[in-house]
């Protein structure tokens, strides 16, 4: 029986204890898991005395993939409401800009404008209302608006929004709210 070094019995034993990890978080992500195996073999062979220098491709490659992982958490989480109904929150949002564009003599497509721009983000038009067109059951939802017959959080939603649409200066605003999306809570400045 061949006997190993104490740094490989060490690494070996470390990333035994990563992959049984894994397996009891769920161990559906294998770059996940990868990511984390290869940080303690990065960090064992440095304690080892392998020089840095040498430890550089290691290094990067770690570094590649956690921007790979990090590219496909993003894309799941973008994705993740794609085909559901948009909230309260979002149609209330919506219903905002649709308010911008009529104000600013707009108003006999500014549904549609914003129906067109919801369903290119993967927005589809809300469930409820008789048309089978979205930018009507978006403006009848619009209504309900109006008559406080959604809930006090879209009320809410809708007026900080519309006060944030106001602190844009005038000649901004449509151009602002067309172009970056404002609506869209994701897209906020952090």
């Amino acid at each position: 029986m061949q006997t190993l070094s104490p740094s490989a019995d060490r690494i070996g034993a470390a990333l035994k204890a990563l992959r049984q990890t894994h397996a009891q978080d769920g161990g559906e992500d294998r770059l996940a898991l990868g990511v984390k195996c290869l940080h303690v073999l990065i960090a064992q062979l440095a304690e080892e005395g392998v020089p840095q220098q040498e430890l550089q491709p290691l290094v990067e490659l770690e570094a590649f993939l956690r921007e790979l992982k990090e590219q496909s958490e993003g894309k799941i989480a973008a994705n993740r409401r794609k085909g559901r109904p948009p909230s309260e929150v979002l149609l209330a949002r919506a219903s905002a800009v649709i308010d911008l564009l009529i104000k600013a003599a707009h108003e006999n497509r500014a549904a549609q404008a914003v129906m067109r721009l919801l369903m290119a983000a993967g927005v589809p038009p809300p469930q409820q209302g008789g048309d089978a067109r979205g930018w009507r059951r978006l403006l009848e939802w619009r209504t309900e608006l109006q008559h406080g017959l959604v809930s006090a959080e879209a009320q809410h939603e809708y007026q900080d929004f519309t006060h944030e649409l106001d602190a844009i200066p005038a000649g901004e605003r449509v151009k602002r709210v067309v172009d970056e999306q404002l609506w869209d809570r994701r897209r906020r400045p952090r």
